[in-house]
């Protein structure tokens, strides 16, 4: 898994301590991405039982969300583990040490009329 493009620049650094959050496109690749579909997809077939489905009796899809998986999902675990996020993250804080509090995991499928909880 190629971790190249997984930089901030300097420039990005000073706009998210101006603004206190920042969009960073294109950070992962296409394989990367795959493996996070991949993981989303797995946690969806195997919900954890924190797991939240809500549904609109009156029309189609859901909102999922699930919470602290990334230890049960080999794909979440992989991105953790294998990726440089928390430097990332340490780069644009400005901390030397980064902890992962939780993941969470929010799917609402395309037409659902059921409303997005608050998270």
């Amino acid at each position: 898994m190629s971790t190249e493009s997984l930089t901030v620049s300097a420039d990005q650094v000073e706009r998210f301590r101006d603004h206190g959050a920042i969009v960073l496109r294109d950070l992962l690749d296409c394989e990367q991405v795959e493996l996070l579909a991949a993981g989303i997809e797995r946690n969806l077939a195997q919900p954890s039982e924190l797991a939240i489905r809500t549904e609109d009796r009156d029309g189609p899809g859901a909102f999922f969300e699930d919470f602290c998986n990334w230890q049960r999902i080999g794909e979440f675990e992989r991105l953790i583990r294998e990726l440089p996020l928390a430097a990332i993250a340490g780069a644009l804080t400005g901390s030397s040490e980064v902890r992962l509090f939780h993941d969470h995991v929010l799917v609402k499928e395309a037409g659902t009329t059921a409303p997005t909880p608050w998270h």
